[in-house]
C-alpha cells in the first residue's frame, strides 16, 4: 500500500510454470536451465552450459535461496572426470563456519567409490548402483528426522538421526581435485506448505474478488482490485509467493487482518511496490518502500528485480518476530515491541500489531500487480 502524504502437502513452483497444483506434494523446477535464479552462490563459478548445471570450480558451494523443511528431492548428475571425481549434494544444510568453503553437514556424497553415502548419519550407505560415466538419478526423501535415498530407481538406504528441523539444499562444488559435474532436471517437492492459490480461479478467497482475475495461472489485480484475503486465519507462518510488478506498482500482504478496517493499522501491512519508480522514489518515507511494514519498520532496498521480471518473497510471521525475504535477501527482521517502543514511525496508532492471528490478503491500490506460486507453512 501507498498512501499520498496528506496447506499439508500441496507446495509451489520457484522459478518455473512447470508445476502441479494438485496430487501429494507440490513440484517445483529448482534450476530453469537458463540462469541461477533462485541459487545464492559462494567461492565457486558454476555455469550453464546446454541446459545443464555445470559446477566448474573452484571450492564453494550453491544453496537454493530458501529453507526447505520436509521435502522430496530428485535429480540427474554425472561426473566429467572418468575417476577421481568428488562432489555432493547437501539437504538440510547450514551456511559454512567463517572460512570454510564447504557447510558442515549434511552431504550425500558423490565421490567416487561412496556415491550415494551421507556423511555423518548411521546407516546411510549404498554401494553398486551407480552408472559410472553415466547420468545417474537420485531420488532423497526428507521427513522429520529420516532421509531415505533412492538411486536410479533402487533403494538405497533409510536412516533417521538428522537434527537440523530445515536447512538449505546444496550442490558442492570441489575443483580441481573433484573435477567438474554436470546436473539437470532439479525438482524438489516441498511437503511442508499448503497452496493457498490454485492458478485457476479465487476459491478460497474472500474480499474483492470482482477486483482480481487469473490470467496464465497468475493472480492478477486490475486497476480496480481492492482487498482479497484468505478464508481462513492464521497466526505464526512462513507464507511465500512470486510477484510482477508494472510500472508504478502498487499493492500490500495484509497479514494477521480481520476483513473490516484498514489492514495496515487492524492488523500488518508489508508493501508491495515499484521501488524502481521515480515518482515513488521522490515521494515515500523509508518505511513505505517495498517489504516495508507499513509504518513501523523500513526495509532494506535494492534488491527487487527489473519491471517484468518475477520476485521471489516469504514473510515469516513467528511470535513478535516479523522477517522479509525477498529474491533470497533479508530485507526486513524485526520485533514488533522493540520497533515500536519509543513509538511507530508513522506516528500513527496500529492496533492490529497486538493481534496474535487474522485473515492475509492482497490489498490493491489502482495498480495491476501478478501473484503467483502462493503457498503457507503454519509453524504452530
Amino acid at each position: 500500500m501507498l498512501r499520498q502524504l496528506p496447506l499439508l502437502t500441496l507446495v509451489i513452483c520457484l522459478l518455473t510454470s512447470r508445476c502441479s497444483a494438485d496430487g501429494p506434494g507440490y513440484k517445483t523446477s529448482l534450476f530453469n536451465g537458463q540462469n541461477l535464479d533462485g541459487w545464492k552462490v559462494s567461492g565457486c563459478e558454476p555455469l550453464v552450459e546446454d541446459g545443464l548445471l555445470v559446477l566448474n570450480g573452484p571450492d564453494g558451494w550453491l544453496r537454493t535461496n530458501e529453507k526447505h523443511g520436509d521435502f522430496v528431492l530428485e535429480l540427474d548428475w554425472k561426473a566429467r572426470k572418468s575417476e577421481g571425481y568428488d562432489s555432493g549434494i547437501y539437504i538440510r544444510a547450514a551456511e559454512p563456519a567463517e572460512g570454510k568453503p564447504f557447510p558442515a553437514r549434511y552431504q550425500i556424497n558423490l565421490k567416487q567409490g561412496a556415491e550415494g553415502n551421507l556423511l555423518g548419519l548411521d546407516g546411510a550407505t549404498t554401494k553398486g548402483l551407480i552408472k559410472p560415466g553415466d547420468w545417474n538419478h537420485f531420488k532423497i526423501t526428507v521427513v522429520g528426522d529420516t532421509a531415505e535415498l533412492e538411486i536410479n530407481g533402487q533403494k538405497a538406504w533409510k536412516a533417521a538421526g538428522l537434527e537440523a528441523a530445515d536447512g538449505y539444499v546444496g550442490l558442492q562444488s570441489e575443483v580441481p581435485l573433484g573435477g567438474q559435474f554436470e546436473f539437470r532436471n532439479i525438482e524438489l517437492t516441498d511437503l511442508d506448505y499448503t497452496t493457498l492459490f490454485n492458478g485457476r480461479d479465487l476459491a478460497g478467497w474472500t474480499g474483492d474478488t470482482r477486483g482480481y482475475a487469473v490470467e496464465d495461472g497468475a493472480m492478477v489485480c486490475r486497476p480496480i482490485g481492492g482487498r482479497l484475503f484468505t478464508a481462513d486465519e492464521y497466526g505464526d507462518f512462513s507464507f511465500r509467493f512470486d510477484f510482477k510488478m508494472t510500472a508504478e506498482g502498487n499493492n500490500g500482504v495484509g497479514i494477521r487482518t480481520p476483513l473490516k478496517g484498514d489492514p495496515a493499522y487492524v492488523g500488518m501491512e508489508i508493501q508491495v511496490l515499484d521501488d524502481h519508480s521515480e515518482k515513488y522514489a521522490k515521494m515515500i518515507q523509508p518505511w513505505q518502500a517495498h517489504g516495508s511494514i507499513y509504518g513501523i519498520v523500513p526495509a532494506k532496498r535494492g534488491f527487487q528485480k527489473p519491471l517484468g521480471e518475477w520476485n521471489h518473497e516469504e514473510i515469516i510471521a513467528n511470535g513478535r518476530q516479523i522477517t522479509v525475504i525477498l529474491n533470497g535477501e533479508t530485507i526486513v527482521d524485526a520485533n514488533l515491541d522493540e520497533a515500536t517502543k519509543d513509538g511507530t514511525l508513522d506516528k500513527k496508532e496500529h492496533p492490529g500489531l497486538a493481534n496474535e492471528r487474522g485473515h492475509i490478503g492482497f490489498l490493491g491500490h489502482g495498480a495491476r500487480v501478478e501473484f503467483k506460486n502462493v503457498r503457507i507453512k503454519p509453524l504452530r
